[in-house]
């Protein structure tokens, strides 16, 4: 969610996106609570049961005030003119939290948000919050903050990383406001880490990578009804992508491809989302998942004042949260780098399966298509799930054949024709077999 407010166009965070990232970060909490609320009011599709129609924001005249509200630590505000920054603050340049990419608005006591001609906004799909945290950052990110609380083992925050770090205390770490609507805990949901595993596997029917060890701390449940054939319906939706890929590329010989298997796994993973997302079921615990997701993401897309302060600024996102860890004694994922590469384009993928864009075969040839942006998305999840997985989905399906027996021919004889049926004796294409888990 973060991410695309203040990267709409994705890439690397530089010019605009920086200043936006930056003025995220020393927001005060309650224009951050104020964005999270304006940003699901705004959600594409909010009219539909499976986007979470049931549940309603703050209502915008209160979500604007907060976002006019000139009340930003580090800065003089005159009456005339842009705000001055003080010595030692925020970072210089600062864009005011209504004026962050999808959330400009104007109020006049009538109209509501969002306003004519905003495009809608959007949010990751749950699989990014998944890979995301499998790289650790949550659990890195907590245990720096615990560090700061408690001890001067690391150096003294400047005014900017305090800000950073006051705000990911309040909004991830710390009790949440019952009156957002991405309040997904509670005295019936005490654990929000626990919540958040169920919510994974409930979707996706897997655990985290380091899941026996947060089970220790956090307990948690896997839903009877969950998405168990996820994987192995996605890995064959997976080769069957890249054996379109491997022949649109190729200028001579036998196409094999077959969009009909490629809809028909499409339509499986589009039913077991739909089934899970049943009248908005599971919008809350996503949305947040990702939010916060994003927010550590963020920190880490760049040399940031939190990693500056650490002493970690490094070349990559991957390199800044190892030197971060190593300040606390920890170590992320050993394929950190596949996994934050992955989140992005796997994300994009899952949520083009889910409008059912590739449902009939029409559709699931765009996959194939290398000329479109939907190809060349789809081979760079297939090129990083393997290298985060160590599952190659690339390999040829290799079919057991019968064996052929042949008699050597006695002397002044004919030789013998290999046994077995016409059928057993072909060549065969792998079948792909897979069951819906619902």
């Amino acid at each position: 969610m973060f991410r695309q407010l203040v990267m709409p166009g994705g890439g690397a965070p530089i010019g605009a996106a920086l200043n936006n990232i930056n003025s995220l970060f020393v927001y005060h909490p309650l224009q951050l609570s104020a964005l999270v609320e304006t940003f699901w009011l705004n959600r594409n599709n909010a009219g539909t049961a499976q986007i979470g129609a049931p549940y309603a924001p703050w209502p915008p005249k209160m979500s604007f005030d907060l976002l006019t509200t000139e009340f930003v630590v580090g800065y003089n505000w005159p009456p005339v003119g842009p705000p001055t920054k003080i010595p030692q603050g925020p970072p210089a340049v600062f864009v005011r939290p209504l004026d962050q990419p999808g959330v400009v608005g104007t109020w006049n006591g009538v109209d509501a948000f969002p306003p004519a001609g905003l495009k809608p906004t959007n949010w990751d799909h749950l699989i990014y919050a998944y890979l995301l945290e499998n790289t650790r950052i949550f659990d890195i990110f907590s245990k720096l903050l615990e560090t700061y609380m408690y001890g001067e083992q690391l150096e003294t925050p400047s005014p900017a990383a305090q800000a950073f770090w006051r705000n990911l205390e309040y909004l991830v770490f710390g009790d949440a406001m019952p009156s957002m609507l991405w309040t997904t805990s509670g005295r019936v949901r005490r654990d929000e880490i626990a919540n958040r595993l169920t919510t994974y596997y409930w979707m996706f029917g897997i655990d985290l990578s380091h899941a026996n060890e947060v089970a220790a701390e956090h307990p948690y449940q896997k839903p009877a009804a969950a998405n168990r054939d996820f994987i192995p319906t996605f890995e064959a939706f997976a080769k069957e992508v890249w054996r379109g890929i491997v022949n649109a590329r190729n200028t001579s010989g036998a196409n094999d491809t077959d969009p009909t298997v490629v809809a028909t796994l499409a339509r499986r993973i589009y039913d077991m989302m739909a089934t899970r997302r049943l009248n908005g079921n599971l919008s809350r615990e996503e949305f947040r998942a990702v939010a916060i997701m994003s927010f550590m993401n963020l920190a880490i897309l760049y040399d940031s004042p939190a990693v500056v302060d650490l002493k970690a600024a490094a070349s990559s996102p991957e390199m800044r949260l190892l030197k971060m860890a190593e300040r606390v004694g920890m170590k992320p994922h050993t394929r950190t780098k596949p996994f934050l590469d992955l989140a992005r384009p796997f994300s994009v993928l899952m949520q083009s399966i889910e409008t059912g864009a590739f449902n009939e075969p029409g559709g699931a040839s765009l996959l194939f298509d290398i000329t479109n942006d939907v190809s060349r998305n789809a081979e760079d999840v297939i090129d990083q799930y393997s290298l985060a997985t160590g599952r190659e989905l690339k390999a040829q399906t290799v079919s057991v054949q019968p064996q052929r027996t042949v008699t050597v021919a006695q002397a002044g004889g004919a030789p013998r024709k290999p046994s077995g049926t016409p059928a057993q004796l072909a060549p065969r294409r792998g079948e792909v077999l897979v069951r819906n888990g619902q």
